[in-house]
């Protein structure tokens, strides 16, 4: 596979002076170094790369989501250079110098695993950098189209084969990371990122974990942002089914519940929510822009997606994605089952 995103720096020299034969003899001053695409082996890079090779290109940060700050970058090497996306991870607290250490170890000790991973749909990571905070930041390369959560805004009128396209993409990088028993532990439309061919990745994969065996319970008030797209067993909620509101100072909100660990069964709900959102156009409780309405709302029983916003979604496609969202988690299909599903409708 050819890396994109990489460019190489030449430098060019003037031509000016000649020699006594006539033949043109390079100046010893370069000129502008010019970049041209060059393929560079990503493989044979380090897993840590040093601080003052990776450069921000603006001030703030181009994005910020529930687990850290995404920042456009510049790599530099001797002889090429690349767009990145440095993700820096958001901890609370972090003056517990014990806990930065301890989640910074294990950070260091996945960056091997990470690294290794070579699926078309699962974003390249090409190492860890320090310098963007207390812990170690993640680097891949840098998306121009950006998630497909900001994707969907302006393309209202996907059709069914371009739909079932990106689900069949994200479903097939799932697939990959559950074979190599990783869970990705935050899937939704914003850590699905898309390039600028239209081909989709699964980014952000296995952070959830590592906070959740950070034995922190921290880990869930650290994460509000995805609370639409997570399973009710990882809001330790009581299952919803004719549940009423109880008083106020009865509910049990995610940071008193405990730290639950992520497993393939949730990503298969978050996986189910996506579903719903590229089917319907709508993202699971869409009506409500406050995390905390939203956990409320799921204390409450109301479903992610009101019947009569997917009343319009074809029958087999709502079942379906309807299945992943049981409440349940021996209830929801396997990956593999979601893949096969998706190819029947495809064919």
């Amino acid at each position: 596979m050819i890396p994109h995103y990489c460019l190489t720096m030449r430098n060019f020299f003037s031509q000016k002076s000649r020699r006594p034969n006539g033949t043109a003899q390079p100046s010893l001053q370069p000129q502008q170094p010019t970049l041209q695409p060059q393929v560079v082996n990503f493989k044979k890079m380090p897993a840590i790369i040093s601080a003052g090779a990776v450069e921000k290109i603006e001030k703030f940060p181009n994005g910020t989501g529930g687990l850290g700050d995404v920042w456009m970058c510049t790599w530099r090497e001797e002889s090429w250079m690349c767009k990145v996306a440095v993700k820096s991870v958001r901890i609370p607290h972090t003056n517990d110098k014990e806990l930065v250490e301890k989640i910074g170890k294990r950070i260091r000790r996945e960056t091997h695993v990470w690294i290794d991973l070579d699926h078309d749909n699962i974003l390249k990571f090409l190492g860890i950098v320090e310098g963007f905070g207390p812990l170690p930041a993640l680097v891949a390369p840098w998306m121009e189209n950006g998630s497909l959560d900001s994707y969907l805004k302006p393309h209202t009128d996907l059709s069914k084969v371009e739909t079932l396209g990106m689900l069949r993409q994200i479903a097939a990088g799932l697939k990959y990371l559950h074979d190599e028993e990783i869970v990705h532990g935050d899937l939704t439309c914003t850590n699905v990122l898309i390039d600028d061919n239209g081909k989709l990745y699964l980014a952000d994969f296995g952070l959830s974990m590592i906070l959740a065996e950070s034995e922190n319970s921290t880990f869930n008030s650290c994460h509000p942002g995805n609370v639409r797209w997570m399973a009710p067993e990882m809001l330790d909620m009581p299952d919803q089914e004719g549940l009423t509101m109880p008083d106020q100072e009865e509910v049990t909100m995610p940071e008193q519940a405990g730290v639950i660990k992520p497993t393939k069964a949730a990503d298969i709900y978050s996986y189910g929510c996506i579903m719903l959102q590229l089917f319907s156009g709508h993202q699971p409780y869409f009506w409500l822009t406050q995390a905390m309405h939203v956990i409320a709302a799921r204390v409450g029983g109301t479903k992610p997606f009101p019947a009569r916003r997917i009343a319009s979604v074809e029958d087999g496609h709502r079942e379906y994605s309807l299945r992943c969202l049981s409440n349940d988690p021996g209830d929801r299909p396997y990956v593999s089952g979601i893949v096969e599903f998706l190819d029947q409708q495809s064919s």
